[in-house]
């Protein structure tokens, strides 16, 4: 059962997926993931129509956006998050994926990421989220994203059409 200060901030992960859709709104909820978390990087992105490639919408180090960019999912944990739906690698997860460059160089320990489906449950992008140390209280980090994943998926459809 999660404490008081856990069901506020699920509380207000709710009331921000609820919000009108707008342009900044994939920023806030990685703020709000960020701030929540307490992961240094947030990532949100989207599936290119290959399924082969990841191009980040929203790719935070933080608190502070950084270029987006746009990544062969190939030997990423990613990947793993599209194949298995959910990913979380405590530690060591640069050392898994040798292939990935990005985590060799962010220095990143652990990484959890989940899938985002559209209405179809048609495989539309990830969010993930990656420390340097160990992620600080997964399965409520897991539970957040859950509830932000719905606002998610919308806007990244909305941005596809």
């Amino acid at each position: 059962m999660p404490g008081l200060e856990e069901e506020e901030v699920l509380e207000a992960a709710l009331s921000l997926s609820q919000q009108p859709r707008h342009n900044a709104l994939l920023n806030e909820i990685a703020s709000f993931l960020y701030l929540h978390t307490g992961a240094k990087y947030v990532v949100i992105g989207r599936l290119s129509d290959s399924k082969t490639h990841m191009h980040t919408l929203v790719f935070m180090m933080d608190g502070q956006l950084l270029e987006n960019m746009t990544y062969p999912l190939s030997g990423t944990p990613c990947q793993e998050a599209v194949t298995q739906k959910f990913c979380y690698y405590p530690f060591d997860v640069a050392k898994r994926f040798p292939e990935d460059q990005e985590l060799q160089i962010l220095g990143i320990e652990s990484y959890l990421g989940t899938i985002l489906l559209s209405e179809e449950q048609e495989q539309i992008g990830v969010t993930a989220l990656m420390h340097e140390k160990q992620i600080k209280n997964p399965a409520f980090a897991e539970h957040l994203i859950m509830v932000l994943s719905t606002a998610i998926e919308e806007e990244i459809v909305t941005l596809r059409l």
